[in-house]
């Protein structure tokens, strides 16, 4: 049985040297896959911090390092992260011998081998297996197909009524069918509950029924978007296609014996924060409509741009100007914004002309409102609350902070020039 150890993201551990540099090691392995903005791993002698992850990590020795984060509190933390996964969430994997079934414990890998099990549970239930046209390439008497010419002119001194036909056919045997059978395979053996490993074991034939369970994938697949037709397995590829960029898992799936999961944290706030403000849109009484995401010049030089703000998100009237502009900062603050944090904020709400700047954190933080007596007050108010992260549930909680985010923001027209 292997042994585990757990660690608190952005608290210093003080660890034997040798498991120090595994630990060192091992974090350091993902950044080729999560290619992570900010460090996540520093070490000074014996003692290593690790940052800006959660999840586990397979170590040299077989142990695995469980890494919590440290603002959350709560023991359902990978419930809140796996539903804030998306198709464009970068997730490391690490091949691992799992614990004895039987054995319980919720981490991030159980987490999402549980929501994988039920989103595509549901979407079989729905449509069926996916069905795919493929070019397939067949020998035939008659043409009932796209005609290869050059391999028909190479063997026509053979046999000139052998016909190489491409022709694209409705299959289940398709790349994406074979993707969601890997996953299956590889979360199945990934799990300590028997059941959901069960449950699993049963997916991965019936996604790809009457054939030979795959053992070899396409990795481009991972890229891939399924086709608009079956948007109810969607939720399901987002988390397959995550786990398909890693290359051990694609390279060798009929080998591959069980996964650790691990993720960068910070792109999950923003998610949340481009949901919330999602929900605000859809609530008729608040008039107010999100923006894409995009660059907004704040320095020109000539004809060209010398520098960009990049706000995480934007609330805009139906007229068309700004109401808010939101930063989303995964930290603990202190009693007040930490400075480049407010800057930033304050700044990016000033190009936009933006009479509110909002910092959002992933932890509980109660709503503060500041006056901003520079900047021309353009912006006027600057606001930080918390959007409490780790407590998010997709099916109810969406609807709540978006209600407590329009009180803030009608809280802080309060404090502007002409309220």
């Amino acid at each position: 049985m292997n042994s585990r150890l757990t660690l608190t993201e952005h608290v210093e551990a003080s660890l034997p040297d040798a498991i120090a540099r595994e630990v060192y090691d091992a974090v350091q392995g993902l950044s080729g896959v999560l290619k992570p903005r900010r460090p996540q791993i520093a070490r000074q002698g014996s003692t290593v911090e690790v940052k800006n992850l959660i999840g586990s990590v397979r170590l040299a020795n077989g142990s695995i390092l469980q890494v919590d984060p440290k603002i959350s509190g709560l023991d359902s933390w990978p419930e809140a992260a796996v539903q804030l996964l998306t198709s464009t969430s970068r997730i490391s994997v690490t091949g691992s011998q799992r614990s004895s079934q039987g054995e319980s414990h919720t981490d991030l890998t159980a987490m999402i081998a549980f929501e994988f099990e039920r989103r595509l549970s549901t979407a079989l239930k729905k449509d069926g297996p996916v069905e795919i046209f493929e070019r397939r390439r067949h020998v035939s008497r008659r043409i009932d197909g796209h005609l290869n010419v050059g391999a028909y002119t190479r063997r026509l001194w053979r046999d000139p009524v052998s016909f190489p036909i491409d022709r694209d056919e409705l299959t289940i045997e398709n790349d994406f069918a074979r993707g969601l059978s890997i996953v299956s395979r590889v979360l199945r053996r990934s799990v300590p509950s028997s059941s959901l490993a069960s449950k699993l074991r049963r997916l991965e034939s019936e996604v790809v029924p009457g054939i030979a369970l795959p053992s070899f994938l396409n990795p481009a697949v991972a890229n891939l978007r399924l086709p608009s037709q079956w948007s109810n397995y969607r939720p399901a590829w987002d988390i397959a296609a995550a786990i398909l960029r890693n290359k051990s898992v694609v390279n060798d799936p009929g080998h591959s014996v069980g996964l650790e999961v691990a993720v960068e944290p910070w792109p999950l706030l923003e998610t949340l924060l481009e949901r919330v403000l999602s929900a605000v849109e859809r609530t008729p009484a608040a008039a107010l409509q999100m923006r894409k995401k995009k660059n907004y010049p704040l320095l020109q030089h000539g004809s060209s741009v010398a520098g960009w703000v990049v706000p995480d998100g934007v609330l805009q009237r139906t007229d068309g100007s700004v109401a808010a502009s939101f930063e989303a900062k995964y930290t603990s603050p202190k009693e007040h914004p930490q400075e480049s944090h407010r800057y930033q904020a304050l700044s990016t709400a000033a190009v936009l002309r933006a009479p509110v700047a909002v910092i959002v954190y992933p932890g509980r933080q109660a709503p503060k409102l500041y006056s901003v007596e520079g900047f021309n007050r353009q912006p006027a108010v600057l606001a930080t609350v918390g959007l409490d992260l780790y407590g998010y549930s997709r099916f109810s909680d969406e609807k709540v902070r978006a209600e407590g985010l329009l009180q803030l923001l009608t809280q802080a027209e309060l404090l502007l020039p002409n309220a």
